[in-house]
This record gives structure tokens, C-alpha cells and sequence, in this order.
């Protein structure tokens, strides 16, 4: 009789036990598909950003005589010392955006430059606006139909895109492709800059990045690799 009932405990905890395998088991793989299904979205999502492209108008690099030595916010507000190098606002962002995408950074330039003195190129910049002038580019992207997204990263000039950037969009074919938008400015943040590019590139999937004020660029590199990673496109 005690060997009867002692069979039936062991019986009974063998049971027990399986159960709580199988249980285990299934929260297990339950942690495992979850992390399975995040790592999934997260590379259906890189695939979709493809190969980058990091375009960037900035005054530096589009001045005649560069710039005088000790330049920085104060006198313009867009350009900065980084590590002894002169380096523009934007063109800071896009070294940032390129280093945690593993985009390819690109320049544009144009082929008649701003004068170096602030209140001249402000200026010539204000003349091109009324004037709907479109500088020529002597900037050139080698094999631009291998780039699936763009991030573009330019200054607000009067609530407007910079005369180069207009430039820029007439000279590349942008449908079907992904086209993000940071921008620096001096308290009007984006303004109409996303509807301009919308209307330029209407078969283009145009997303909002970040507008940055001017003074706040130099700080602003943890919240650039943040937005990158909400956007799906950062390392």
C-alpha cells in the first residue's frame, strides 16, 4: 500500500515538473520572438533607409577669402571652432549624422562664393531670394541613384531654403526616395521649409529631423544621434 501511494507522489511531482519546463519554455521563447521581432523591425527599417547620403549648404566652404582668423557666433552665428578646425553649424550636424548613419557626406558648393564679410553675403543672399536666383553647384554626387534616403542639413535664410539648396534639388532626380530634414535657425525654426521641399519633390518621402537654434548647435550632438535613432536610420 505505501509503495502505491509513493508511486502516485512521484507520479504526480514528474507532472509538476514538465509542466513547469513547458511553462518556461514558452516564456522563454516568448522574451526570445519578442527580441527577434524588435531586431526584424529594426533591420526592415535600416533595408528601407538603404544607402545614405549626407548633403549639407553651409558658409563655410562658399566664402571668397574664407574667413578671418578668430571668427566664431558672435560675429556670425553659423560658424564655430571645432578641435582648431572652422567649421559651419550645419556642416557640424552633418559630420555627426554621416559618423552614425555610415552615410556618405557631401558639400554643397557653389560655383560663384558668398563674400566673407557677414553683412555683404547677407546681402547678396537677400538678392538671390527676391530674385528667385539659383547659384550654379560646382558640387557633384558620384552615383546619386545608389542613395535610397537623403538627410539634408542647411540654415534657415528668411524663412526659406537657401538659394544653393534650390539648386541642389533641380540637379537630382529625388522620386521614391527618403529625404530628411535638419535645419539650424535663429528662432524660426523649420518655418516652411518642409512644405517648400514637399512641393519641390512631391514623389519623395519627405520626414521632419530637427531644427536647432543657431547657439545651441555646438551641445546638440546627443539630441541629433537620438533623432536619428526615433528615425530609424542611426547605428
Amino acid at each position: 500500500m505505501k509503495r502505491a501511494i509513493f508511486i502516485c507522489i512521484i507520479s504526480i511531482f514528474m507532472v509538476v515538473i514538465s509542466s513547469c519546463g513547458k511553462e518556461n519554455a514558452v516564456i522563454e521563447n516568448g522574451v526570445t520572438d519578442s527580441v527577434q521581432n524588435e531586431s526584424e523591425k529594426k533591420s526592415s527599417v535600416q533595408e528601407k533607409a538603404g544607402k545614405v547620403l549626407v548633403a549639407y549648404f553651409t558658409r563655410n566652404g562658399n566664402t571668397d577669402n574664407g574667413f578671418p582668423e578668430g571668427v566664431d557666433a558672435v560675429a556670425s552665428a553659423s560658424i564655430q571652432t571645432d578641435g582648431g578646425k572652422m567649421a559651419g553649424n550645419a556642416e557640424r550636424i552633418a559630420g555627426w549624422i554621416a559618423e552614425k548613419t555610415g552615410g556618405t557626406i557631401h558639400a554643397i558648393t557653389t560655383e560663384e562664393k558668398y563674400p566673407s564679410d557677414y553683412d555683404k553675403m547677407v546681402e547678396q543672399a537677400k538678392e538671390e531670394q527676391s530674385k528667385g536666383t539659383h547659384p550654379d553647384l560646382v558640387s557633384e554626387v558620384e552615383d546619386f541613384d545608389s542613395f535610397q534616403t537623403l538627410v539634408l542639413v542647411f540654415p534657415n535664410w528668411w524663412a526659406d531654403l537657401p538659394m544653393p539648396v534650390y539648386s541642389f534639388f533641380e540637379e537630382y532626380d529625388f522620386a521614391g526616395k527618403n529625404i530628411v530634414v535638419f535645419c539650424t535657425h535663429g528662432g524660426s525654426g523649420f518655418s516652411d521649409t518642409i512644405r517648400t521641399i514637399q512641393e519641390l519633390e512631391p514623389d519623395a518621402a519627405v520626414t521632419e529631423g530637427l531644427a536647432i537654434y543657431h547657439n545651441d548647435v555646438a551641445e546638440a550632438e546627443d539630441e541629433v544621434v537620438e533623432k536619428l535613432g526615433e528615425l530609424g536610420i542611426g547605428k
